[in-house]
């Protein structure tokens, strides 16, 4: 008898710990281009600069276009676009099922006047993206897949507002 009940508790404890680790594992998978990137930057941070790279994912690996944004608040505004995307953390992405193009974004933050911190982005399609840090030590790249809307062509849009004016 007093052996089933240890068998009881066993199982009752490891069912309690499935319960309650699982949801909190599902929300470590759930997360925002806000905590994954603009979380990261203090008040007194300023944007460096960022580089706005074209790819052609069709063979051979072309970069078609490059444009460096040094304006504050040209950088604010491409990263007001992607403040409320959502997303899920992914293995990886199959970049062949992917539009033929696709964007790379390097985000470089002035912390404090004492060092530069970078950030890759990289847009595969309205649906993935890649986000590389240099703040995480341990996993500095990692996918994501997009659960909400981004707004893909109105980025589009401002990439080439932005080729442009620097032509």
């Amino acid at each position: 008898m007093k052996i089933k009940k240890q068998y009881l508790l066993a199982i009752a404890a490891a069912l309690i710990v499935t319960v309650i680790t699982i949801p909190l594992y599902m929300a470590k998978q759930q997360t925002t281009f806000q905590s994954e990137v603009l979380d990261h930057m203090s008040m007194l941070d300023t944007l460096d600069r960022l580089i706005v790279r074209t790819f052609s994912s069709k063979e051979p690996y072309v970069r078609d276009d490059e444009i460096t944004i040094k304006d504050p608040d040209e950088i604010r505004d491409m990263l007001k676009l992607l403040k409320d995307v959502e997303l899920t953390k992914i293995q990886n992405i199959d970049v062949d099922q992917q539009n033929a193009d696709y964007y790379e974004w390097r985000l470089y933050v002035n912390k404090e006047g004492r060092f530069t911190e970078g950030f890759g982005i990289t847009f595969y399609s309205n649906r993935f993206i890649t986000i590389y840090s240099e703040h995480n030590k341990l996993n500095t790249i990692q996918d994501y897949e997009i659960t909400n809307d981004l707004n893909l062509k109105e980025i589009e849009r401002r990439i080439e507002e932005l080729e442009k004016e620097e032509q």
